[in-house]
């Protein structure tokens, strides 16, 4: 059974539709160490075999941050503030680990959240863990600059 979840940013710039292969109360729920997620409290979810679409609706308000070894972009609103997801791409491939709580469904994700520490590991080791680890996302409406 695929469970199939939407949400996004609170002014309705920017879009998110996830797809899962479990149930978001079965899914794990990361915490990471850094100190931006610190900052937001964030919960995030990634799975390889998921699927996520980023959607874009009003361009302009789509903001990108990067920090630390640039491995990915952190994609936020610009009008709303809200912390959507980690987004790296390669080429035309992108992955994400999505932010629980820029979805609807938020309170489905019942399990408590896992701290992750990634802060000694070199940018290489960092993007292929990514690769294999993250959700493959489909950008849809995205501006020209990858993330």
């Amino acid at each position: 059974m695929t469970y199939r979840l939407s949400g996004g940013c609170h002014c309705g710039a920017i879009g998110l539709e996830l797809s899962l292969p479990r149930s978001p109360e079965e899914e794990v729920v990361g915490a990471c160490q850094c100190s931006f997620c610190r900052k937001h409290n964030a919960r995030t979810v990634s799975d390889p075999k998921a699927e996520a679409r980023l959607i874009v609706y009003q361009p302009d308000q789509l903001q990108r941050y990067r920090f630390g070894l640039s491995a990915s972009g952190v994609i936020l609103c610009h009008r709303c503030g809200v912390y959507i997801a980690m987004l790296m791409t390669e080429r035309d491939e992108a992955w994400t680990t999505i932010n629980i709580d820029a979805l609807d469904e938020r309170s489905r994700f019942t399990r408590p959240a896992e701290p992750r520490d990634f802060s000694g590991e070199a940018l290489e080791g960092r993007r292929e863990r990514r690769k294999a680890r993250w959700t493959p996302t489909k950008l849809v409406g995205w501006p020209e600059e990858g993330g």
